[in-house]
């Protein structure tokens, strides 16, 4: 997208007058500053995959955070769960630091990011102690989570023409899946981060793809700026199917993530509509997302990729020591026991919709499965604070 700076001289000199003397502005000032103004709404409106900083200048985004200001727009709270961090990296002043899940509304910075380029994409591992970034140069990154430590691995070629805009682990398995859009056609890719290889899985049809996440099951949702919709992507056809909408207009960077702790996936979103950054949690059902609050209040933010480490994952299969269930393949029964208080277990069907929880709190219970269809599934087990995935199939 071409960025029109003929007007900064201006919009300084409007500041200054506006800033320092406080006078006041005369019909040519004003009508002038309308221009500025109008000129600078419609530039937002155009979608893109681009940093903000790469659409306005300083000057431009303090235009713009003051008009959005003036409109007084409140946003509801809505409790997202337990205490839990988002990490991520705030685009608009490059630095990498952590939000609190429960109120985003202060950003605690550990480090600036010694990247020029737009950090696009970035997803933090089953430890939890290092992220992979992947910037819109195709230069692949290690970071060390707690000390905000980039390390330069070396570049990653995205399929042709296009830009790395969504990262994430797969709890299941462990794979590294990557989204990637020219900003008219979306791919997914595999990556590995030690041979520096992004292999290709597929076109998914989506237009402007820019965000990734994967649910406790393992299934791939993404969001699509073109038409604010979020999707499912198959993971061996990359094929993605149309969930729903999400209920406003996204733009400039966007980033997704699974919150362990809640199930939950967390969008932190740039809402077009109000200028701001919010956080939002995602219905993987419906594709509609709900307004938790406005991230870091009072500034104009921007976050091309978020990451939640999972603190309940202890063992490296993804599977908990000590737990059976059984049988499998099973009927309408199905029976678990462990050595360590089972607290809770859920399952999931292969399209990623949360189809049965069941409280426990014992070491051994049995879960009536009889009213759901015969099929492959996925059974979540919590046992003190820990989180194992196991796929049964019922007959």
């Amino acid at each position: 997208m071409s960025i029109n700076l003929s007007k900064t001289k201006t919009m300084k000199y409007f500041f200054t007058v506006l800033l320092c003397f406080g006078l006041f502005l005369n019909e040519s000032s004003i009508a002038q500053t309308e221009g500025i103004l109008a000129e600078l709404l419609e530039r937002k409106d155009q979608q893109t995959h681009k940093s903000i900083t790469e659409v306005f200048t300083t000057e431009e985004l303090h235009i713009l955070r003051a008009h959005f200001a003036r409109l007084n727009v409140n946003s509801s709270w809505v409790q997202a769960g337990p205490t839990n961090w988002i990490f991520g990296i705030e685009n608009v002043n490059f630095n990498f630091g952590r939000f609190d899940a429960t109120d985003p509304s202060t950003f605690e910075i550990i480090a600036s990011s010694p990247i020029s380029n737009f950090e696009g994409a970035g997803a933090i591992n089953e430890s939890g102690d290092t992220a992979y970034v992947l910037d819109n140069e195709n230069n692949l990154y290690d970071l060390d989570v707690s000390t905000g430590t980039y390390t330069n691995l070396g570049k990653v070629a995205p399929p042709a023409g296009e830009n790395f805009t969504g990262l994430e682990f797969d709890p299941t398995d462990g794979t590294l899946y990557a989204l990637s859009t020219s900003g008219t056609q979306t791919s997914l890719s595999i990556i590995d981060v030690v041979l520096l290889t992004a292999t290709l899985v597929g076109i998914t049809g989506m237009v402007l793809g820019i965000a990734l996440a994967i649910n406790p099951a393992g299934f791939l949702f993404a969001l699509d700026i073109d038409n604010d919709s979020i999707y499912q992507i198959n993971k061996l056809t990359a094929i993605a199917v149309l969930i729903g909408f999400i209920g406003f207009d996204a733009n400039f960077g966007q980033g997704m993530a699974l919150n362990a702790l809640t199930g939950i996936v967390l969008l932190a979103a740039f809402n077009n509509s109000i200028f701001d950054s919010e956080l939002r949690s995602v219905d993987l059902v419906t594709g509609l997302t709900t307004l938790i609050a406005v991230i870091i209040i009072g500034v104009v933010a921007q976050f091309g990729w978020i990451g939640i480490p999972n603190p309940s994952l202890g063992v490296s299969d993804n599977a908990l020591s000590g737990f059976n269930l059984y049988p499998n393949p099973t009927g309408d029964m199905l029976y678990l026991n462990a050595k360590d208080r089972i607290e809770s277990v859920s399952f999931y069907n292969m399209q990623g919709q949360h189809v049965l929880y069941q409280p426990v709190d014992a070491l051994a219970s049995t879960v009536n499965l009889s009213y759901l269809a015969a099929g492959h599934y996925i059974c979540n087990v919590t046992i003190n604070g820990k989180t194992g995935n196991y796929k049964i199939i019922k007959q």
